[in-house]
């Protein structure tokens, strides 16, 4: 019989390094709500504050689903509307009632045939507006040969939004809001993969999850630099993060191949992340945690994009072998 340890029972309990001895559960997190359509392949999930509206993207239908605050389901943004391909990040602007929306070429898209080698891949920003679901306007990146993947966005409090984009040619990119124009903030060149991305508080700095780790970029200077971790914790390579998020001073980092939610604490400069605080641990429902959102003091999350529910063939696993999305819930700071 396999030893399980109760973890449950330390108050505050958090690891800066590797446990002595295998945690195999540590679970805080509620179901938020399921959503009724098994291949939906959702990857980010978004929320509107003015109305408790809830948005969930499909990489497998390219469509952008609406949750109602009194939980009713419809279609916002229908199956490849405007050109959308797979649904990545997406986050709301509540001030000026924008839905932004990474979208990108890819294989879990029904359809989907180019060859990144010869065709290249398409990619690009869609701005929404969310009182009538009227695109706005779209940043449309399609050269045959080059690979192109906007990954994850956030904005500011200004309504300035930064995206990273990743593959062949990482980089930071922005959309200044009085510009309305996609420009590159950044090159990226030294990071794999960029993935996640956040923004302190006082809009001075992005963080960005990458495979070496959490990088911050200084917006105004463009100064760029791995963040520091005290000996034992890990961020990088097969620990790396997806969702991330600002928080009291504070990452909070969805790590999907260790089925993993981190509090990743940080020093007074931001530079050094001194301690991490495990939030969530092998919940039941994970199956390729993606990416997330914060409603106060609570994370929102999806823990079974279920991307690699796919036979050898490419087809989709048939829907008995599948389950409904699902989005959990956590408190950020209630962790005894």
């Amino acid at each position: 019989m396999k030893k399980v340890i109760y973890i449950l029972f330390f108050a505050g309990f958090s690891f800066s390094g590797i446990a002595q001895e295998p945690i195999e559960q540590f679970n805080k997190s509620f179901i938020a709500f399921t959503i009724p359509e098994k291949d939906l392949l959702p990857e980010n999930v978004a929320y509107d504050s003015n109305d408790g509206t809830f948005y969930i993207g499909s990489t497998r239908k390219g469509k952008i689903i609406k949750r109602t605050k009194d939980g009713l389901y419809q279609d916002f943004i229908k199956p490849k509307q405007d050109g959308l391909h797979m649904i990545i990040g997406m986050k709301v602007d509540p001030v000026r009632k924008h839905l932004w929306v990474c979208s990108s070429g890819g294989n879990n898209l029904i359809g989907y045939t180019k060859n990144d080698t010869i065709e290249g891949r398409p990619s690009g920003i869609f701005k929404y507006d969310l009182t009538t679901g009227k695109l706005i306007k779209k940043y449309w990146v399609d050269i045959p040969g080059e690979v192109h993947f906007f990954n994850d966005i956030t904005l500011d409090t200004s309504g300035n939004i930064y995206a990273t984009h990743m593959f062949s040619k990482p980089k930071l990119y922005t959309i200044q809001k009085d510009e309305g124009r996609l420009k590159v903030l950044s090159d990226l060149s030294e990071l794999r993969y960029p993935n996640g991305i956040t923004i302190s508080n006082d809009n001075t700095y992005l963080f960005i999850a990458c495979t070496e780790g959490i990088a911050r970029v200084h917006i105004k200077t463009g100064k760029k630099e791995i963040l520091q971790c005290l000996e034992g914790i890990k961020v990088s390579g097969k620990k790396s993060v997806d969702g991330l998020y600002f928080y009291k001073n504070s990452l909070i980092g969805i790590q999907p191949d260790e089925n993993s939610v981190r509090k990743l604490v940080l020093n007074t400069e931001q530079n050094t992340i001194i301690k991490t605080i495990l939030i969530e641990y092998n919940h039941p429902m994970m199956n390729n945690p993606s990416t997330g959102v914060l409603i106060e003091d609570e994370l929102y999350y999806i823990a079974n994009a279920q991307f690699g529910s796919f036979n050898k063939d490419g087809s989709l696993f048939p829907m008995e072998k599948l389950y409904e999305p699902t989005i959990l819930k956590v408190k950020l700071d209630d962790q005894n």
